[in-house]
């Protein structure tokens, strides 16, 4: 097998040396995942760049050293199917697309020559562009286009192997400066491209890796991906000493909470209080939670006030405990919406991405025929959206996202299975109950398709949720714990109380126009406190339906839906 003499002779990169790119810089980018993740420019919580990056690069890991062969291109096309499948968010998926297109350049290789990776390099860029509906400037994008002409003038001058990617980097880095002046968001919030940044870091990975023997990476790696593995499957083993499943505390909470004081004492007693199967992992500057909860939005609260809150993830475990064994909600916990009945199967399957159970079992009570838990700071990847299209006794389906940075991952499945695919490009929880309610079993997948779109257009979403950290956006002041009320990409209200922070979205939301608003109160909100909010909005509006239900999401303490 290539040595690292033979990639630092700058002549040939050899199938060696590719994963030690591949192993290495998945390591130097876990060093830089809470700085990536801290450009968000939205202090809220959310699906993050660097942590939905890191996932996608770990899925390519897998592939990396499950590999025995010589060829780089064979090798190259593991990492880029694997990478796809794993990808997460916008982010991972662009990434993915990347590996996907420098795969395409390198096919039939047992070893290229740097002009060789360069040309790869710019099918990376090529495809990275085609995933991407309407491509911005001042993205990941951006600097993905000017790292490839960085190589490709390097190339041109004759620099070797490290000469042209160490171009690439100076390239990748002039440009990623210049996406704070290209989009408004990032020069008022200050800061640049988190996916930008994230590729320039798995690029200097790549080469600072080529310099290391690819035995001590692997071999560093591998204990690497058993100590996550460990990690993220916690909820399980420790579930599986002490105790049965507690249907009590379903949500597996976990998240990182970071303080340069270090002192974490009082919080772990706070968290005693608060579910089971706890974990507290501290050192002087950071904690790593683990904990099974009923009431993750409690958890994050409470870690709020301790720090700031870094790579949060809620996974349902009553979903995960009924598909491991095969069964589904019952019929007498099915919830029907006024004035709606169960879809009959027809040709074509739906596939909603919800989180929350009283969504889950709306979605499932108006003809969802399959539900992949995700949404905010839970990004599903391609995978579970291909298994849940490959489950449907249909050959067609209609994926509903319900968020925006799910959207990219949905339309990798397109590709990836012989059904016909459509996914509606729904960025919220209302918007998807409104196109499904506009499906008809009896139609054709087309006439369904204008119509979802119409009825999801007709609807206006707010959510409710806490600020995670001190920010300026749009010229406000919001300070971290504060509640804040969202519509799109605008903060509408901001407060101390839940209830002041909903009403004042709520009248923003509202117009003379409206008929109806529907509240769906997450799992940290009690009937009795939504029920105060609905008589206020009931008599500010008489003119207004209100409808009230349970959606049990966490994270979004309400979540509107205006018609």
């Amino acid at each position: 097998m290539t040595t690292a003499s033979s990639a630092g002779q700058g002549n040939r990169l050899h199938v060696g040396d590719f994963k030690k790119m591949i192993l290495g810089a998945k390591q130097f980018f876990d060093r830089e995942i809470d700085t990536i993740n801290a450009l968000n420019v939205f202090p809220v919580p959310d699906g993050d760049t660097g942590t939905n990056m890191s996932m996608t690069l770990e899925a390519a890991v897998e592939g990396t050293l499950s590999y025995e062969g010589q060829s780089i291109g064979e090798l190259s096309e593991i990492v880029a199917s694997k990478a796809l499948m794993g990808a997460r968010g916008n982010s991972g998926v662009i990434l993915s697309q990347i590996l996907r297109g420098i795969a395409h350049g390198l096919r039939k290789k047992d070893y290229i020559s740097p002009a060789e990776l360069s040309k790869a390099f710019q099918y990376g860029v090529v495809y990275a562009y085609r995933a991407v509906s309407k491509p911005v400037e001042g993205t990941i994008l951006t600097v993905a286009r000017e790292m490839a002409r960085g190589i490709r003038t390097a190339v041109r001058k004759g620099e070797n192997l490290f000469g042209s990617m160490e171009e690439a980097i100076r390239s990748g880095k002039k440009a990623l400066d210049q996406t704070t002046d290209m989009l408004p968001a990032l020069k008022e919030a200050g800061v640049v491209d988190a996916g930008g940044l994230g590729l320039l870091v798995f690029i200097e990975g790549c080469l600072f890796s080529l310099k290391r023997s690819v035995s001590e990476i692997a071999q560093h790696t591998s204990s690497l991906v058993t100590k996550n593995i460990s990690l993220s499957s916690s909820a399980s083993a420790v579930s599986g000493r002490l105790e049965p499943f507690n249907i009590e505390n379903p949500y597996c909470t976990e998240v990182i909470v970071k303080n340069k004081e270090g002192k974490f004492q009082a919080l772990e007693k706070e968290l005693h209080q608060l579910g089971d199967s706890l974990i507290f992992a501290a050192d002087n500057r950071a904690v790593k939670i683990h904990i099974h909860t009923a009431s993750p939005g409690t958890v994050l609260q409470a870690a709020l006030q301790y720090g700031t809150l870094h790579d949060i993830k809620i996974d349902n475990m009553l979903d995960q405990h009924e598909k491991a064994h095969g069964r589904s909600s019952s019929p007498e916990n099915t919830i029907i919406l006024p004035g709606t009945i169960p879809q009959e199967k027809g040709e074509t399957g739906i596939i909603s991405v919800s989180f929350g159970e009283g969504f889950r079992e709306i979605f499932l009570s108006l003809g969802a025929d399959e539900i992949v838990f995700g949404g905010q700071t839970m990004n599903p990847k391609v995978e579970d959206l291909l298994s849940a299209v490959e489950n449907l006794p249909q050959q067609r389906a209609i994926i509903l996202p319900n968020n925006k940075n799910i959207i990219m991952v949905a339309e990798q499945v397109k590709t990836l299975t012989n059904k016909k695919v459509e996914v509606l490009k729904t960025k919220t929880l209302p918007e998807g109950l409104a196109a499904l309610l506009a499906f008809n079993s009896n139609r054709k997948i087309e006439e369904n398709i204008d119509a979802m779109i119409e009825s999801m257009d007709r609807v206006k979403s707010g959510m409710v949720t806490f600020a995670t950290r001190d920010a300026t956006v749009q010229g406000e002041i919001i300070k971290g714990g504060q509640f804040l009320g969202l519509s799109g990409s605008k903060i509408i209200s901001a407060g101390n109380e839940i209830s002041d922070t909903a009403l004042a979205l709520a009248e923003e939301l509202l117009t003379p126009d409206s008929d109806i608003i529907t509240l769906f109160y997450g799992e940290e909100i009690k009937r009795r406190e939504a029920s105060e909010l609905v008589k206020i909005i009931e008599a500010e509006y008489p003119a207004i339906d209100v409808e009230l239900h349970y959606g049990g999401q966490p994270i979004y303490y309400y979540i509107f839906s205006v018609e």
